[in-house]
């Protein structure tokens, strides 16, 4: 009983302590369903680098991430990879029942994912309407997620696809660090997912900083040191997407600053490089 009590308290603990309660799927469950969630999973942690879903095989469990990055992508016949999708805390880490991943799933960084077993995961979206509602609107944000990362890199040079996720990530970084950017994925990685090669992406950098909207502090970390320059580069303005921003607010909102609407922008196009 002890025991018991001792592992209860060491769950409650570390739900508590997690920042995934506030975002995703358990940012939409009341306290009561994020307690079964508790109760029902084990939470594993993974070193950058670890392959959590290997593509073509199955998965027999469902998978919540509570910390850290995860990148999703495809190994092709011919053996080139692709990164197609980053993930982040408070979503699902997901294979549809028999079937194989179409997929892989390998930490970018340090990494904690919630697992559950597919038997407890089919039994906890049954016992209430709101857990397959959360379920839904979790997945169907992560669909989302790509289909917008494909359109907004359409049309734009690989000058512009960097600014515009540099802009991105800004939705995501801490309030306290809300003009620096720690960039978790390699070079390899990045361009991968932008779509470019490593030599183009280390040139763009330093355009980039050239032109005064970032400043390079370490290979992995940058500045943003002129935000209303990094949006016209992304060509923000010019698609509809936002208006010019020239300060971030005390606190980020956990949504696109490329998407923001505010004051209206210059229509002046600086020159992409």
């Amino acid at each position: 009983m002890q025991t018991n009590a001792i592992l209860r308290q060491a769950q409650e603990v570390r739900c508590g302590r997690c920042a995934a309660r506030k975002f995703g799927f358990c940012s939409t469950l009341h306290a009561d369903s994020q307690r079964e969630i508790l109760s029902r999973s084990s939470l594993t942690t993974y070193a950058r680098g670890a392959e959590i879903v290997q593509q073509g095989e199955p998965l027999d469990r469902i998978g919540l991430i509570a910390s850290g990055v995860i990148k999703v992508g495809t190994v092709t016949k011919g053996g080139d990879e692709h990164l197609l999708q980053i993930m982040r805390r408070g979503q699902l880490v997901y294979v549809p029942d028999s079937a194989g991943s179409l997929f892989s799933w390998v930490t970018a960084s340090e990494a904690a994912v919630c697992w559950m077993s597919r038997s407890a995961w089919d039994s906890f979206l049954k016992e209430q309407p709101s857990h397959f509602h959360a379920y839904m609107v979790t997945m169907r944000q992560q669909l989302e997620q790509m289909q917008l990362s494909v359109m907004n890199m359409r049309g734009r040079n690989t000058l512009q696809r960097l600014a515009f996720w540099l802009l991105e990530e800004l939705a995501d970084a801490d309030a306290g660090e809300q003009r620096k950017l720690h960039i978790l994925l390699s070079r390899r990685d990045l361009a991968s997912l932008l779509d470019m090669t490593v030599e183009t992406l280390c040139r763009s950098l330093r355009q980039l900083n050239d032109k005064g909207a970032i400043r390079l502090l370490t290979p992995d970390r940058i500045e943003v040191t002129d935000l209303s320059r990094l949006r016209l580069i992304a060509r923000c303005n010019e698609d509809g997407i936002g208006r010019g921003v020239t300060s971030l607010p005390p606190a980020l909102p956990h949504r696109s600053w490329a998407n923001r609407n505010d004051t209206p922008a210059k229509t002046a196009r600086p020159d992409a490089g």
